[in-house]
């Protein structure tokens, strides 16, 4: 298969619609969410997107606390490896993980991918957004921006950026389940939902919270459609939301230090 048809089916996504139930559920542009602490480091809200000129949909977000929590991005296996998110944390006691990088035809990780300082990916992808964790600060940035010196403590690419500095990017009509991560100094959120038309979603991400957003500086996009899957093992709070397809890793949060 020639290699721009085969770049165009990996980034091509088949939209699922995923279940997503839960209780305390809010209707985002305009009623503020409600965070619950569910665990150190870890808060939690359900969310419902009704506005008036996009499809509604509704999913999780998990709020991180760097200083209290911990965050890795673990490999399914080896390069060409993928698996279920679930069999990726299987032996966690405590965990929120979601799906994260993009993967080719060969099951390998596209885009920058490093854990503790090393690669368990592929290559930089200059024009591709990348969430970046250093120490106990996160940042999402250009895959530009990126220098070779630096050995961050964590790194994931995704496409498209959908906010930046606050302002929704501009984004192409389309359809589909999303993951995404936000990231802001010492806070980073990751959220996942049903079947969202990208600018809706980016809107929900960017706009602030007494509108009944999320309030996220930048935002990224991470593999979603048939690949969006959401784990949850803590106290008073467990949630599984199967994707269709095994993924090359996941992007791990265990609760405390």
């Amino acid at each position: 298969m020639p290699a721009m048809r085969r770049h165009a089916l990996v980034l091509c996504v088949l939209p699922v619609l995923m279940a997503v139930t839960g209780a305390g559920v809010r209707s985002a542009r305009g009623e503020p969410l409600k965070f619950v602490t569910v665990a150190p480091g870890i808060a939690h809200s359900t969310f419902k997107s009704r506005a008036e000129d996009a499809e509604p949909f509704s999913g999780y977000a998990f709020k991180v606390d760097l200083d209290a929590a911990e965050i890795r991005l673990v490999p399914a296996g080896g390069p060409s490896s993928r698996r279920p998110v679930a069999q990726i944390v299987a032996s966690y006691p405590a965990v929120v993980a979601m799906n994260a990088s993009f993967f080719d035809n060969e099951g390998r990780a596209m885009g920058l991918a490093v854990d503790e300082g090393r690669s368990i990916g592929g290559g930089r992808r200059q024009s591709w957004g990348a969430l970046v964790v250093e120490g106990r600060k996160a940042r999402i940035t250009l895959g530009a921006d990126l220098t070779d010196h630096l050995a961050p403590r964590l790194v994931v690419q995704g496409i498209p950026r959908l906010v930046v500095g606050g302002m929704v990017s501009r984004l192409k009509p389309q359809f589909a389940e999303r993951s995404a991560v936000c990231a802001d100094g010492s806070v980073v959120m990751l959220v996942v939902s049903t079947k969202a038309e990208a600018t809706a979603f980016a809107r929900f991400l960017a706009d602030a919270p007494d509108q009944g957003g999320l309030g996220c500086v930048d935002a990224l996009n991470l593999d979603g459609g048939p690949s969006t899957q959401l784990v949850v093992k803590l106290p008073g709070l467990e949630l599984s939301l199967p994707g269709r397809w095994g993924v090359p890793n996941a992007l791990v949060v265990t609760p405390g230090r």
